[in-house]
């Protein structure tokens, strides 16, 4: 004679289921979009770091020539892009006392409209001015946190 024991499954209905994947995703909806500003924020630090690095080298340069260096190949910068390459580097107004270096973003860094340019200017009285956005006003600690 056989005897069927009566077992009983346990587990995950499909209610339960659906209703743990809606609280994912609403989760998610919150979540990524704080984390994306988070990822913006932070690559910022490739086009700073890049500027300050692109600067020293310009000082150098200045130091052994009449004048700054007119193209990234003569600072030893063997392309146009930023470290990690979130940014594109551009030289203009290059003169014996003056130059202005900018970073422009590319890629998913364009999202980042705030800080969408970030520039050094090195005036006439070697002063060295941040800027980002084109503004001609220092940037007071909104691009730049240093």
């Amino acid at each position: 004679m056989i005897i069927f024991r009566k077992t009983s499954l346990h587990g995950f209905t499909l209610i339960e289921s659906l209703l743990s994947v809606a609280l994912m995703g609403l989760l998610m909806g919150i979540a990524l979009p704080n984390l994306e500003k988070t990822w913006l924020q932070s690559r910022r630090q490739d086009a700073q770091n890049t500027l300050l690095q692109l600067h020293l080298k310009q000082l150098h340069y200045r130091g052994q020539h009449s004048q700054y260096a007119s193209k990234l190949t003569d600072l030893g910068w063997s392309n146009s892009y930023s470290v990690s390459g979130h940014y594109v580097l551009n030289l203009e107004n290059i003169s014996a006392d003056t130059y202005v270096l900018h970073a422009s973003a590319s890629g998913l860094q364009e999202r980042d409209t705030p800080c969408r340019v970030l520039s050094i200017l090195v005036s006439e009285n070697a002063t060295l001015l941040r800027t980002s956005n084109g503004d001609a006003n220092a940037d007071l600690g909104r691009c730049w946190k240093w």
